[in-house]
Formats: C-alpha cells, structure tokens, sequence
C-alpha cells in the first residue's frame, strides 16, 4: 500500500479567508483506477504559542458539526407532511356523499 498527498496551495491564511473547501481525491493504485472524492473544510483561527485557540470568527464557529442545513430542511418537511390534515388517517376513511 503507498499513499501520498499533493497540495496546490502554500499556505492558508486567515487575514485573506477564515473557511477553505479543499478537495480531496482518493485514487487507487489498480486497474481500472477507481477513485472518490470529497471536501474538507479547513478552518483557520489564531492560537497562542502552546496551540490552544484564541481567535475565531463567527463564520467559522457557526460551521461547527451538527445537523446540517439539509438535514433541518428534510426534519422541517416530514413535520409538515405529518401535520397536515389531508395525510391524516381518519380522513382516509371518511367519505362524503351526496
């Protein structure tokens, strides 16, 4: 197994940006190569001299693991089906005529 890692940027700065995607490729060595890729994302903040945090902005704290946006907006619809009157049971079995 050999693993190496390239990268196409010097440095990160958090005077320029505080959040950077950067893409990940992974490719194996076989044929036919066979790869996935994914981002990650890098948050740069100030840290004193022992690299304890010291700074960082809102953008980036607001980006800390949880429920992402797609996850709320799926939980956020489910509630609205489930709420709403024409989904319930009872009114399934209820039929007017006339």
């Amino acid at each position: 197994n050999t693993a190496g890692m390239l990268t196409r940027r010097a440095s990160y700065s958090r005077l320029h940006q505080s959040v950077y995607l950067v893409p990940v490729v992974i490719t194996d060595g076989d044929y036919p190569m066979q790869s996935s890729t994914g981002t990650l994302t890098v948050r740069v903040c100030t840290c004193d001299r022992e690299g304890n945090m010291e700074l960082c902005n809102a953008e980036a704290l607001s980006s800390s693991p949880g429920l992402s946006t797609g996850a709320l907006i799926a939980i956020l619809l489910c509630a609205i089906i489930l709420l709403n009157p024409l989904h319930k049971p009872d009114t399934w079995t209820r039929q007017e005529t006339s």
